[in-house]
């Protein structure tokens, strides 16, 4: 298991206050999640996430592989569903996230992420009252792919 972080000089210069959150969300999140997880995969040819298009928005067409400037992305539950993912979960006796039983089904940062309650979208507690909908690990600001954008 390898822990990567934000750069603590990094943090320290743009964000000493602990405040970016609330300022500039997407320096935010480039600070303390894209850099990180860039440096974190410098050495690899490719990575494996746990996207869905069940997940909705820029997410409806997510191809099973994607070109992310060097790296290959590779999204293995692209055409799970929900259901699929519970029966998974079920059948395989895995036990979900502490966090989904106190109504954060879709989890982003402790500033950045509220509660969902029932009727809303799994992801409407990210960035709310924005129109962020991403971190910027997938897709840029504007929710556009990072194509060509090594990671």
């Amino acid at each position: 298991v390898r822990i990567i972080g934000p750069d603590r000089d990094a943090v320290l210069i743009e964000d000493v206050d602990g405040l970016l959150h609330q300022a500039d969300t997407d320096a935010c999140c480039d600070l303390r999640k894209t850099r990180p997880l860039a440096k974190a995969l410098a050495d690899f040819d490719g990575w494996i996430t746990g996207r869905k298009q069940f997940q909705g928005g820029k997410r409806a067409d997510l191809p099973l592989f994607e070109k992310e400037g060097r790296k290959i992305k590779v999204n293995p539950l692209t055409k799970w569903s929900a259901q699929d993912l519970q029966d998974y979960m079920a059948g395989h006796d895995l036990p979900r996230h502490p966090l989904v039983a106190q109504g954060y089904p879709s989890v982003g940062c402790m500033p950045c992420t509220t509660r969902v309650s029932d009727h809303e979208d799994q992801r409407a507690g990210r960035w709310r009252g924005t129109t962020k909908t991403e971190c910027g690990i997938h897709f840029d600001a504007n929710g556009a792919t990072r194509k060509g954008q090594a990671a």
